[in-house]
């Protein structure tokens, strides 16, 4: 018994050990990131290399802000992913109610079909999506990017909301609609609070999607003034070419902390959200 307990004690810290070496390799980009910004350039392109800055400066954020389209790239992208997010989880409740609540030919094929589009590489999109908007005169819109942004979002989100609708028994629904609620209104007060863990990790995936998306923003955006975070980053480094990494890594630390912030809040609830929704049903 003893030699057990032993054992099971050595496996946790072996376990403890490799956790922290993989969180050490995760985070050891984004601690160099951090760190850079705030170093001049010279200590950028000193040899060798040092992690932490002997000249602490904020001269990087202040160029950022100041001579930089950086925050209307921002607001930008703030718009584009609140829209996104906010037509994409009601697209998908509807969706998934319509699915599970209701009997219709297709349904089954077109569940697949919404896992199929989500396997496709977006570049096979990009061009005739691009053609699509510019034939409708919507190339070069916010609005436009937001709704392609659906074809990498629904199909997660569906798959997330699904098991919570299918679990809420039928008979609560019934009993709201007894009591005079409409079904529209029964599906609010009844079915949205239940589904509350599943919409809010489907609301951060996608937040997290849209935010660090680059390829569609730059086949459908070609106005500096539209341009959203990531699209910004990447003019940066052409723009600057090797000029200023200490520019483009204070951008990079200014994109990472809404979502820093985000996962602060709603994180616990996302890792429920994505446990539950893969055992329910």
């Amino acid at each position: 018994m003893h030699t057990f307990g032993r054992r099971a004690k050595l496996e946790r810290v072996a376990l403890a050990i490799v956790a922290l070496v993989t969180l050490f390799i995760v985070l050891f980009p984004l601690i160099w990131m951090l760190l850079a910004s705030f170093k001049p350039n010279v200590e950028l392109f000193q040899r060798p290399p040092r992690m932490l800055p002997q000249d602490f400066t904020w001269e990087h954020y202040v160029e950022l802000f100041r001579f930089t389209s950086f925050p209307l790239y921002f607001l930008n992208t703030v718009m584009v992913a609140i829209f996104a997010c906010i037509l994409g989880i009601t697209v998908s409740l509807l969706g998934v109610y319509s699915i599970t609540r209701f009997k219709f030919i297709g349904a089954k094929p077109f569940t697949f079909a919404m896992l199929f589009i989500y396997m496709l590489p977006p570049i096979l999109l990009a061009i005739p999506f691009f053609q699509i908007w510019f034939n409708l005169g919507m190339n070069n819109s916010l609005v436009a990017l937001s709704i392609t942004y659906l074809t990498i979002t629904l199909p997660f989100s569906l798959w997330i909301l699904r098991p919570y609708i299918e679990s809420i028994p039928r008979s609560l629904e019934e009993a709201g609609m007894i009591d005079g609620c409409t079904r529209f209104k029964a599906f609010v007060l009844v079915i949205l609070p239940q589904a509350v863990p599943g919409v809010m990790a489907a609301f951060v995936f996608t937040f997290v999607v849209v935010w660090n998306e680059l390829l569609y923003a730059l086949v459908l955006i070609s106005d500096e003034s539209k341009r959203t975070v990531s699209l910004g980053i990447a003019s940066l480094i052409l723009e600057t070419s090797v000029y200023s990494w200490g520019l483009v890594n204070a951008a990079g630390v200014v994109a990472t902390v809404p979502i820093l912030i985000l996962f602060a809040f709603v994180g616990r609830m996302m890792v429920a959200g994505l446990g539950a929704g893969a055992v329910k049903g």
